[in-house]
């Protein structure tokens, strides 16, 4: 199945359905494997105050006036990448990586990096399907509303990217 998207950058009205599509979705692919104490900080307040920052980097994937699916770049990295629920198999992911791939290259990435949680299979798959290799694991550190120091296992997939030049 296959749903008929446009991919186009962040609107600030954009914001209460990314912070929910991201709180839902991170959820969906944290909760069984990251301390209880750190998803139970997850609110939609934290997602909301985390997105701030990143708006700049983000893209949405919208169908018929729905937010379905939300990237966001920082640096050399996809810093986020989440779909709904009923997005996934349809191809939308896929779509959504490529065009936030695009849109490094456009920056002048060439050496991209995304981080996966070590347990998030699905996940996992998803990247090495899109090209991405996985470079191993380590201790990442994970984003804390109070900014204390946690780690996670995480796998750092990296890709070169094309010169669009």
């Amino acid at each position: 199945m296959s749903i008929a998207t446009a991919l186009r950058p962040f609107r600030p009205d954009d914001r209460a359905a990314v912070v929910r599509l991201w709180h839902d979705a991170w959820h969906d692919g944290h909760a069984p494997i990251l301390p209880a104490h750190v998803v139970a900080e997850r609110t939609p307040e934290s997602f909301d105050h985390r997105l701030g920052p990143l708006e700049a980097g983000c893209l949405v994937a919208e169908a018929d006036g729905r937010i379905l699916g939300f990237s966001a770049i920082e640096g050399n990295e996809v810093d986020q990448l989440y779909v709904t629920a009923e997005a996934r198999g349809t191809g939308l992911a896929k779509a959504l990586l490529a065009a936030t791939e695009a849109d490094l290259a456009r920056r002048g990435v060439r050496d991209a990096v995304i981080q996966c949680s070590a347990g998030n299979d699905r996940a996992h798959r998803f990247y090495a399907r899109a090209g991405w290799r996985d470079s191993g694991v380590r201790q990442a550190p994970i984003w804390t509303p109070d900014g204390r120091h946690e780690t996670h296992p995480t796998h750092i997939f990296v890709k070169q990217l094309s010169s669009l030049d």
